[in-house]
């Protein structure tokens, strides 16, 4: 009989995972997706991290009651605006001492099919696997559950391994043929985060936030635009956005 293998304390293990291609291209997918920022119907507490938006998809999907996952809880910030919506709340972290459970998102320590919302806000560039982290997502959502969240898109690098454009974010999605995406909208814009966030001079980042009022206030600076479908415009925000904001499903079996 060979030795059994040792394995160090924390030392990685290989996974092997089966990741399918998206069919179809993020283009035509993008043309499909609802792309308009959602209606702000959300009027409780205030989250440090302005998650209102968020909220308010939550709202149109779980109903009056549900249980919500805060996958990199951080502070907890989301934790009062979720319960005063009537939801219970619990919040993992990989590090956070404010955490419920500290925790890794590649490896969710709850049972399948135990939530009926997962909320990552700003998580996903955080990851060293997004997509092993997706799998556990869909496995913890309830069929009729929904992912609801924000990653980086054009924000500087803040301890980050993988910012998603909105192609990205499909494909990552995808990866799982459970999953559906129900709305994808910008967040803010690049300069002014890279105005906030990036490792530049104070002088640079002054610099960067006139540009980014006068990108705001004068749109005939590029004519060409105001030709442009409404649709065309949401795609060009949601391309130069700082972050990108989602609404993912798990259809029930009947909704398939």
């Amino acid at each position: 009989m060979s030795n059994p293998i040792e394995i160090k304390p924390n030392e990685p293990l290989a996974l092997n995972a089966h990741l399918p291609r998206t069919v179809d291209h993020p283009i035509n997918i993008l043309e499909d997706i609802d792309t308009t920022s959602p209606v702000v119907s959300y009027d409780g507490p205030l989250a440090i991290r302005d998650s209102r938006e968020l909220l308010s998809e939550m709202q149109n999907y779980l109903g009056p009651r549900g249980k919500v996952l805060d996958l990199g809880c951080g502070p907890k910030d989301q934790a009062a605006p979720v319960e005063f919506l009537g939801y219970q709340y619990v919040g993992i972290d990989y590090s956070n001492s404010y955490a419920d459970i500290l925790a890794d998102a590649h490896a969710i320590p709850f049972e399948a099919a135990s939530f009926d919302c997962v909320l990552s806000y700003a998580v996903l560039e955080h990851l060293h696997n997004p997509f092993i982290a997706v799998t556990e997502i869909e496995r913890v959502l309830k069929p009729g559950g929904v992912y609801i969240g924000t990653v980086s898109q054009g924000e500087p690098f803040h301890d980050s391994y993988f910012h998603h454009t909105s192609w990205g974010l499909l494909t990552l999605i995808s990866s799982m043929t459970t999953l559906q995406v129900r709305k994808i909208w910008g967040s803010g814009d690049t300069i002014a985060s890279l105005s906030r966030m990036g490792r530049y001079p104070r002088i640079i980042k002054f610099m960067l936030r006139l540009i980014d009022k006068l990108h705001i206030q004068f749109p005939l600076l590029a004519p060409r635009k105001m030709k442009w479908t409404e649709k065309e415009k949401r795609l060009d925000k949601l391309h130069k956005a700082g972050s990108i904001c989602f609404v993912v499903q798990k259809p029930a079996p009947n909704d398939i």
